[in-house]
């Protein structure tokens, strides 16, 4: 009986095979992937309403300065008050005087919005203090 060992495939055909394997390999990696990519999710929040025209600036850049000047104004009023508001016995013996500079700042920073304002008759209309409002929404002269 003669021995004929079987060693397998010759080399160049395991090469060949081996490529083969890998050609499919990459080919199944070039299709869709199993998960799909995350889809970009809404945002649970809204878009914020959008401005009333009062309430968009002008584009009148000397307005739009003298409006940042008079807000300045107010914010040193405003620390020139809390300044004074920190004395106790000065609050005592002056707190018309010191109402009197709280409702200024108050009256600067509605001014200053007004001539901020692209609309200022409708900025005129968002003023808390009814009567600056009126003030300025009278007829007639001064």
């Amino acid at each position: 009986m003669a021995s004929n060992p079987y060693f397998g495939a010759p080399a160049h055909l395991k090469q060949v095979r081996c490529d083969e394997i890998q050609a499919a390999y990459r080919q199944e990696q070039e299709r869709a992937p199993i998960r799909r990519a995350p889809e970009a999710k809404r945002s649970i929040r809204r878009d914020p309403p959008p401005l009333a025209q009062a309430q968009v600036p002008t584009d009148d850049v000397l307005k739009l300065r003298l409006a940042e000047e008079l807000e300045y104004a107010r914010r040193m009023i405003e620390t020139m008050g809390d300044a004074l508001s920190a004395d106790p016995q000065l609050v005592m013996r002056h707190m018309v005087a010191l109402q009197s500079i709280d409702i200024a700042g108050q009256i600067l920073g509605h001014i200053a919005n007004v001539i901020r304002s692209s609309e200022p008759e409708g900025a005129v209309e968002l003023i808390g203090m009814c009567d600056l409002r009126g003030r300025l929404k009278r007829a007639g002269g001064v």
